[in-house]
Order: structure tokens, then C-alpha cells, then sequence
């Protein structure tokens, strides 16, 4: 039968976790995230949390385009983003905290 562990390792683990927390925290706190539609029409970012911080759309192409081909090109910017942004979210998390 094994031993339970100390309530001085228990606080020594319940601490690293506290630590690796913070630590991910500041790691997440100022990355922004972009994402593209498949035209390369627009740009967004999006913070770790997939809010919409930013938008881009190339100059070059905008006038060329229908509106509702914009409004789409932004729709699949943003879920690109979003979708990176959580990625990445995971990704961090795994490596601070060993989980996903």
C-alpha cells in the first residue's frame, strides 16, 4: 500500500500549481492571434479569450469584391482565429499546467 502524501508536499504541489497558473497567465495576457479567410482577403486577430481585437482587409482586392463576399471573408477570418486562438490556449496550458 502506498503513503499518502505530507500535507507539506500537498502544499509544496498545490504552490507549483499556483506558480504554473501565474505563469500562464502572463504567458496568454498579451498574444493575439490572426487567422485568414481562404482568399487572403482579410486578417483578424483575436485575443486568447477569441475576442476580436483586430481587423485587416487587403486594400488591393476590397474593391473588387461584393459586399456579402467581405462580410464572409471576415466570418472566416474570425473563425480561423478563433479556432488558433484556442489552439494555441491548449497548447500553453499543456505545457504550464500538463493538461489539456
Amino acid at each position: 500500500m502506498s503513503e499518502l502524501p505530507s500535507l507539506e508536499e500537498m502544499a509544496a504541489k498545490a504552490e507549483r500549481l499556483d506558480q504554473a497558473r501565474l505563469a500562464l497567465k502572463r504567458d496568454l495576457a498579451e498574444r493575439v492571434v490572426f487567422g485568414r479567410d481562404a482568399g487572403e482577403l482579410v486578417e483578424v486577430g483575436v485575443d486568447t479569450s477569441a475576442n476580436v481585437v483586430e481587423v485587416a482587409v487587403n486594400a488591393s482586392l476590397v474593391g473588387r469584391v461584393d459586399p456579402a463576399v467581405l462580410a464572409n471573408a471576415v466570418l472566416q477570418a474570425a473563425g480561423a482565429a478563433q479556432r488558433n486562438a484556442r489552439a494555441l490556449v491548449a497548447e500553453r496550458r499543456s505545457y504550464y499546467l500538463g493538461t489539456k
